[in-house]
């Protein structure tokens, strides 16, 4: 539902895949056998405009900064389907 209009109705868009993180938490609990701990949920603002909910992959808990720029990944699930998942992008800085 667009939050602006309340509006339904949608179009599909390819989007590059690349954006910057909006905000994280770190997950311990509840623990569930299909994740490794500790879990890291984020907001990822993409670079076309939509914020997304997600996973951050290939970082520890320590290194996350609010800003930091992420690229896209697709992790398979367990009844063959994908899930994007994000991580560092190795190509842009880091913010200070």
């Amino acid at each position: 539902m667009c939050p602006r209009c309340r509006s339904l109705d949608w179009h599909e868009q390819r989007l590059a895949g690349t954006g910057s993180l909006y905000s994280y938490a770190v997950l311990h609990h509840p623990r569930s056998p299909r994740f490794d701990y500790p879990v890291l949920v984020a907001l990822v603002d993409l670079d076309e405009g939509v914020r997304i909910v997600t996973n951050l992959v290939g970082i520890e808990p320590g290194a996350v900064r609010i800003g930091m720029r992420l690229s896209v990944e697709f992790e398979p699930t367990s009844d063959g389907g994908t899930v994007p998942v994000f991580r560092p992008d190795a190509h842009t800085a880091a913010p200070a």
